[in-house]
C-alpha cells in the first residue's frame, strides 16, 4: 500500500470511512426516488374497479363508478356487506368481531385496500390495464 507517511492510521479510516458514507447515502436517495417513481406510476392510474377476494382468490370485480351493494359469504361463515357510492367503496357490515375493516371508512384511490382477517375478505380498487 502506498500511505503517505505522515498520515496516521485514523486519518486513512477516516478518509475510508467517509467515501463509504457518501456511497451509502447516495445508494439510499437512489432507492427512495426509485421507490416514488414507482409509486407514483402505480396510483396515476385512475380508479374504476374494486376487485373483492376471499380466501386469496378473486371472487367478482364491480364498477367503482356504479353504485351498488354486495354480500360476501367467507368460508367459515363470515359475512360483510360492501358498499359502493359515489366513487368510493366503504365495508357497511361484518361479521367478524373487531370491526377493523368498518372502521376503516371509505377508500377510493387505486392500490387502496380494505381488509377484513377474520372473514378473510380483501376489497381492492384497481386502475385501467
Amino acid at each position: 500500500m502506498n500511505h503517505n507517511p505522515s498520515e496516521t492510521r485514523a486519518e486513512r479510516i477516516g478518509k475510508h470511512s467517509k467515501k463509504h458514507d457518501l456511497i451509502l447515502v447516495l445508494a439510499v436517495l437512489t432507492a427512495a426516488a426509485l421507490l416514488l417513481a414507482g409509486r407514483t406510476l402505480f396510483f396515476s392510474r385512475p380508479p374504476v374497479s374494486v376487485t373483492i377476494s376471499v380466501d386469496g382468490k378473486d371472487v367478482m370485480t364491480l364498477d367503482l363508478n356504479q353504485d351498488g351493494d354486495q354480500i360476501i359469504e367467507s368460508p367459515g361463515g363470515g359475512r360483510n356487506r360492501v358498499i359502493i357510492t359515489d366513487g368510493a367503496v366503504h365495508m357497511e357490515e361484518a361479521s367478524c368481531p373487531d370491526k377493523v375493516c368498518i372502521k376503516q371508512g371509505a377508500v377510493s384511490e387505486t392500490g387502496q385496500s380494505i381488509v377484513c382477517l377474520p372473514n378473510r375478505v380483501i376489497v381492492t380498487i384497481t386502475g385501467t390495464d
